[in-house]
Formats: C-alpha cells, structure tokens, sequence
C-alpha cells in the first residue's frame, strides 16, 4: 500500500468517527458537550487536512501543503483544548500560539525556500507539542484508578509524539534528500499516514470511553444525591407522622377526656364525689396535655441544638418510684416482677439519706426518659420474668434497667438510633432515641449493654446537684382519687340490666376508661374495662362481650395484636364474633379505612357525644343466648393460656366425632373418644367437662345421656371462664434497700 492510499484510508476512518461522534453528541450531557463538540471539530479538520496532503502534485504544493498542515495544526489544538475543557479547565488562546506560528513558518518553507525536511521536522515538532500537552493535561486531572479511558488516551498521545520526534530526527539527518512524503521507497513515509489515523480511530474511541465513565461517574453522583434527597424526604415524612401522631393520639387522648367531661358533669347520673373525680381529671389531663406539647417543643430544640437547660435538683429515687407504680399494670399483665434496688452511699449521716439520689437534671425530662426505657425493658421482657433497676451512687448516680431478654443483633450498632426498631409492630424506634437524647441534654449519658446470655443493660447516668434539695413527701393528686378498678387490670361496672349491652373498653388511659365508663353507664351497660390489649384479650376469654371499644396505641399488646388474638380465640370456641370498635384518636378517613381492613368492625374517634354513642350502640347485635349457667372460672397457667384457644377448637372437633358415634352407637368408638377429653380436659384444669366425659365413658350405651352431655359440652366449651393462672411471687413493685 503507497502512502497515498494510506492517507485516503486515514481520512475516510477520520470522517466516519467523527460522524459517530457526532450522532452521538445529543446523548451526552451538557457539560462535556463543549469538549465533545472540539473533538469532533478537531477530528473533521486532521481528516480535511490529510486528504490535502494525499491530493498534493508538484504543481500544487505551493497550496495544498500550507492548507493541509494548517487544518492539521488546528485539529491537533482542539484536540487539546477538548481534554482541557473535559476537565473543565478555563479556555486560554494561547494553545492556538504553536499552530499559528508553525503555519507561518511552515509557509515561508513552501513559498520562499522549498526544503522539505525543515517542513517535516516543523509539522512533527508542532504535532508533539499538542499531543504531549493534551497527554499532560489528562493525566493532571486524573482522579480515579479506574479512569481506563482517560489513561487510553493519555498512552496514545505519548506514543503519537514519540513517533512524531523519530520522524522529525529521521528526515533531519537521513532524508535530507526526500522529494515528497508520499514516495513509497521510505518506510516511515508509509508509517505516517497510518500512525496520524490512530489519534482520529482508536483515540476518538478512547475520548467515548472517557465520555462514558464521565456519565457513570455524574449518574452514580446523582444516585447518592437521589439516595440522600429519599433518606431525607423519609425522615420528614417519619417526621411528620410523629407530629401527627403526637397530635392525633398522645395529644388528643387527654384533650378528649377533657372534652368529654362537662356532658357527665351536667349529667345527674353521678354524685357529687364522682363529679370532684371528674374534675380532678380534667385537671390532671390538661397537665398532661400541656407536658406533652412541652416535650415535643423541647425535643425538637434538642434536636436542633437550641435547648436551654436549666438545672434543678431532682431526687431520681421519687421519679423512678413513681414511673413503677404508673406501669405496674403493665407488667402485672405479662407477670413481671418490678424490682427496684437502692444500694445507699457508705458515707451518708442516715441509710436513708434522701439527698444521696439528687441529680442535677430537670424533673418532667427524668420521668420521660425512665418510663420510655422501662416501658421498653417490660415490653421486651419474657413473661413472669423480672425487670431490676439498680439505682447508685459513687461520683455519679446512675439508674440501670435490666432485663432478660437480647436486643436483636441488627439494632445493637444503632441502637440509639432515630426510627431504629425491629420487630415490634407499631414501633417507632423513637423511645430510645429520646431517652438518649434526654440523657445527653442534662449532662448524663446513656449507654447499653446485651448478649444472648445476660439479658439487656440500659444504664443512665446523671450528675449529682451539688446543693442537693430537701423534698416534701409525695401528695396523691386528684387523678389518684379515681375508682382504682378502672385504671388497673380488668374491672367491671354492673348495670342494673340484666339484658343490657356487654360492652368491654380497652384503652391504657385511665382517664378515658372513666370518661368512656359514665357516658355508657347512661345506656344501661354493663361494661368491663382493660388497661392493655393483653387484659383485653385475657377478659375475652372469661366472658363474650357484645361490644369491645378497643385502643390501637397500648404497651405489652397493642390494639392490632390485640383484635387478631380475640378473633382467633372466638373462632375456635365456636362463639359468636364480638362487635370490635377501633377507638382511636386518628380520624383520618384513610386510617378508619385500614381499621376496617385489618378485621374491626367500626371506627369510633376520641372524643365522641353521646349521640355518636347511641348510633353505634344501635349497630351492635345482642347476643341472641344470654349465658344463663354460671360454670366456675378455670385457671391455667400462663405458659398453657396461649394454646387455648387451638386446644378448645381440637375438643369441638372431638365432641362432633363423639356425637356422631353416639348417633350410629359405635360403643367403642365412643369410649374411645370420650376416654380422650376427658383426659386431656382434666390435664387443662377443665374439671367439670372431663367428670361428664368419664360418666359417657363409662355408660357408653346411654344414648340419652351421650346427646344431653354433648350438647352441654358445647355450651361449656363455648362459655367457661378462663383466667390466667398467676404463679408468680405477689408483684409489689419489689424495692430492696440496702447498702453496698
């Protein structure tokens, strides 16, 4: 192949590449279309220039040789300033400087004194200073490893000057006497067509390998700020679902029985002790109310860095005894033992000295912090198990909340964490999260400890106030006054009705229990009250009630969880379904719409008149059989209590094969089956039904009295009592005083 043809290959590759580039141009972003655009530019005028130089003849070469090296010059300097504006580099006018001036003096070579290897020696000298300078700029600006296009280039660029410099010595001292660039009897006039499609071929290739790791890197830049934007719109829409939970529920809960109360009080249904009860209430309520905007406000500082903490003089052995004797019935329902030891400081004038726990903190910010954990360390407790808090003194105080039960490895690196929950259904991850930020903001610390084998840590730790203070004793306040029975475990108030409604309140807020209680003992209810979804649950199992009022936000056993285990537990004893209402603070037509959906039957918001009441009540359906035998209350252990419900709905099963054997009098077979309830009755604490059981056994050819028992059977299944048997030590909220 001559030289000639070389060039014409050369340019047809050139025009081809910067035809791709240019249909290419559109996909690339806006800010390295400028750099595509030289290149292309670049590569158009080596293309135009080469196919100059392969069209020269003697008669031309007065033209074509200037023209064509000139067009080649100008390439070469957009090609530097591409990579230049690539890197975003300022443009600058003197890269033009070496193509200006090889053109002239490349010229005065032409036109005034023809030597032709002073013109090769000019034009290689000007192609390696802007591919040296192009291959320089590349690689100052390269960041990455991984730049594989980058480096590509910046290796073509070098090896183009390398080649540019050989030729400029070879003409300068062994082909002084050349003619042409196109004579084919020398080897390098053939390399030079080939080596000047390189830059135009594979280094056009390698520029869109460039383009290309550019547009990942902006892609994976623009993913992070996707993923930090969502991270960020995810904690404001967590945000404001907290907002709106603390106005929907935390908020609303006191203000609806603030609102409920002036129609009881105008109401002469109750007396004069009950409307001070009353009273005290609405106090106690707005208090609460009042605290809880406070805490949200200053959370919301301390979140911000603006709180400004004021220190008082808090004696954390009152506050932590008063967060106790407020969840006590919490862990009563999961049998926990509450167990509070005090070791005393040796140095104290007295054993009792109270100015040893007095922390240098302020009093409604140490009660959050306390309950948030211990509400926690009782949640995440095993049943009749023990939750132990160990308050001390040594240069600190510090509170530690222990109980047997390991946080999940997932959540011990983040265990602090905002939103970090696992598990627990309704949880927000915001506990914890406040509790250390309670902690942090009064100079304490918080800091956690579990394994698998030791159980769960928490430990708070505060600065003793220096002055210590001397406090009154605890006064009961009015909220204290309440009927007991409505705020603790299960309680009943009785209606002077013997066919009025069945009506059970589920709600962790005494308050609204009280409020709830009076506005249906108007309608002549009989009604029960719980004060979590697990008491809840447990008062189903001793009775049916016509209509269940059910809370969704409760510690030990939500609302959710709560209405799945009454479902599950009617169903198997073959009871007629309750008509289960979501009472709920939350009046979004969207959360009384997935209310339904979950299982509940209607939608009741707090507060809510009498005339809402009476509507609902009206939608509720009587029990058609009242239950008329009183059978006597069975009690099983807590550990059998959970299987109930599956092991009445086998004996239903049982008791049908039995009727049926009786019906075709298979004496054996009704041995058989009457020989398995009443055994596995007896193991259950059933004793009434397995006695009957034994007399079928054992008169197995007594028709009449086979069908009477079964039918008596089914109603007892359907109706017995059942309460959980509680072995535990008596729970008191245990507290050991003692010294180290």
């Amino acid at each position: 192949m001559d030289p000639r043809t070389a060039f014409i290959l050369t340019t047809t590759f050139a025009l081809l590449n910067g035809a791709i580039l240019g249909l290419l141009h559109r996909g690339l972003s806006t800010a390295i279309r400028p750099a595509a655009a030289d290149w292309r530019i670049g590569t158009l005028l080596a293309a135009g220039g080469t196919i100059l130089l392969a069209a020269q003849s003697p008669e031309s070469v007065w033209l074509l040789i200037p023209v064509g090296n000139a067009f080649i010059f100008w390439g070469l300097a957009l090609y530097w300033r591409s990579v230049r504006r690539f890197d975003h580099l300022a443009d600058t006018n003197w890269i033009f400087a070496p193509t200006v001036i090889a053109t002239l003096v490349l010229t005065y070579f032409t036109w005034v004194d023809s030597v032709l290897w002073i013109r090769v020696v000019i034009a290689a000298l000007t192609w390696s200073i802007a591919l040296a300078s192009s291959a320089i700029s590349l690689l100052r600006q390269r960041q990455l490893s991984h730049d594989i296009g980058r480096f590509t280039l910046a290796v073509i660029l070098f090896l183009l000057t390398a080649f540019m410099l050989i030729r400029a010595v070879y003409f300068a001292f062994w082909m002084r006497d050349a003619n042409s660039i196109l004579a084919s009897d020398h080897l390098i006039n053939l390399l030079t067509p080939l080596s000047a499609s390189i830059l135009p071929v594979i280094g056009t290739t390698a520029f869109l390998v460039m383009c290309s790791e550019r547009l990942r890197g902006e892609l994976a830049l623009r993913a992070r700020e996707l993923d930090q934007k969502n991270i960020a719109l995810v904690q404001a829409h967590r945000a404001r679902e907290d907002a709106e939970r603390i106005a929907r529920h935390d908020l609303k809960t006191p203000l609806a029985s603030i609102a409920a109360t002036p129609a009881l009080l105008r109401s002469d249904a109750i007396d004069d002790s009950e409307k001070e009860a009353l009273l005290g209430m609405i106090e106690n309520a707005a208090t609460r109310a009042l605290n809880m905007v406070n805490l949200s406000l200053d959370l919301y500082r301390m979140e911000n860095g603006n709180y400004q903490f004021e220190a008082q003089a808090v004696d954390l052995h009152e506050v932590t005894k008063t967060v106790m004797e407020d969840l006590r019935v919490h862990a009563e329902s999961k049998h926990l033992q509450l167990r509070l030891q005090v070791r005393w400081p040796t140095d104290l004038s007295t054993p009792t000295d109270r100015q040893a726990f007095v922390a240098r903190a302020q009093a409604a910010l140490c009660y959050s912090c306390i309950a948030n954990l211990l509400k926690n360390a009782i949640e995440a407790a095993s049943d009749h198990s023990c939750v132990t808090l160990v308050l001390q003194r040594e240069h600190i105080i510090s509170l530690s909340l222990h109980n047997d039960a390991a946080v999940p490895i997932a959540l011990r690196s983040c265990f602090f964490e905002k939103y970090a929950t696992q598990g627990k259904e309704g949880g927000t991850g915001l506990g914890t999260y406040s509790s250390h930020l309670l902690a942090k903001v009064q100079g304490g610390d918080l800091r956690m400890e579990t394994s698998d084998l030791n159980g769960t840590t928490v430990t708070l730790t505060l600065a003793p106030h220096a002055t210590g203070l001397s406090l009154p004793p605890r006064q009961q306040n009015h909220a204290d006054a309440m009927d007991s029975t409505v705020s603790r475990g299960i309680s009943s108030a009785n209606s002077s009705t013997p066919t009025a409604l069945q009506i059970l309140v589920v709600d962790d807020d005494s308050y609204n229990c009280k409020v709830i209680a009076n506005q249906l003992l108007v309608f002549q209810c009989q009604i029960t009250s719980a004060s979590n979804g697990r008491y809840g649950w447990q008062a189903t199992l001793q009775y049916r009630f016509d209509l269940i009022l059910m809370d969704l936000e409760m510690p030990v056993m939500n609302g959710i969880e709560a209405l799945k285990a009454i479902r599950a537990t009617q169903a198997a004893r073959g009871q007629a379904p309750s008509f289960i209402v979501a009472f709920s603070s939350d009046d979004a037509i969207a959360s009384h719409a997935r209310f339904i959906e979950l299982g509940f039957d209607y939608c009741l918001s707090k507060p809510s008149s009498a005339l809402t009441i009476a509507k609902l009540l009206q939608q509720v359906p009587l029990a058609l059989n009242r239950q008329e035998k009183h059978w006597k209350t069975v009690e099983i252990h807590s550990h059998l209590l959970v299987d109930v419900a599956a092991f009445l709905s086998s004996r239903l099963q049982l008791i049908e094969e039995l009727s049926s054997a009786n019906a075709l009098q298979e004496l054996s077979k009704i041995r058989s089956v009457a020989h398995k309830l009443s055994g596995s009755f007896a193991m259950y604490g059933f004793m009434w039904a397995a006695d009957l059981c034994q007399q079928i056994e054992l008169h197995p050819d007594d028709a009449q009295l086979a069908a009477n028992a079964i039918l008596d059977l089914i109603q007892y299944v359907r109706e017995v009592p059942i309460i959980e048997l509680n072995t535990n030590m008596p729970n008191d909220n245990m507290i050991n005083q003692g010294s180290n």
